[in-house]
This record gives structure tokens, C-alpha cells and sequence, in this order.
């Protein structure tokens, strides 16, 4: 199973759907235990999730940790 670097211990994960709705909106859920949106249609968040995904990895390969602001988990300082 993939693991991310700062994961020490190999433990069971359990699958779920990181997509979800709050009246009309959607919005997903990160391992980073942040949620992101409200975007209108699943597919849209599917996009947003792509794009987040690039921008950690693209964090990362420069060696920094996501930004997040406390309190706020959908917002990027």
C-alpha cells in the first residue's frame, strides 16, 4: 500500500468516498484533514482534488509542507 513519507507505521486504511455534499455543493476531503470547496458539481470537485494533488506534489519536490490556515481548513495562506 502507498504510504506518504511522513507516515512512520504501517497500519490498515480504510477506503472511503473523500467526496461529499452539503445541500447543492460538493466538496472532498484531504489526507491533510482539510476540505475544499464548495464546488457546484462532483465532477468539478474531482478537478479541484486533481489540482490540489499537483500543488502538494509540486510543494513537496521543493522540499515545503502545504500551508494551511488554522481554524479555516478550506483556506491556502
Amino acid at each position: 500500500m502507498n504510504r506518504r513519507k511522513e507516515d512512520l507505521t504501517t497500519c490498515t486504511r480504510f477506503r472511503s468516498d473523500r467526496f461529499f455534499t452539503e445541500g447543492s455543493q460538493w466538496y472532498f476531503a484531504t489526507r491533510e484533514n482539510t476540505v475544499e470547496g464548495p464546488f457546484s458539481s462532483r465532477e468539478e470537485a474531482e478537478n479541484g482534488l486533481m489540482l490540489y494533488l499537483r500543488d502538494i506534489q509540486a510543494k513537496e519536490s521543493f522540499g515545503l509542507k502545504p500551508a494551511r490556515v488554522p481554524g479555516n481548513p478550506g483556506i491556502r495562506q
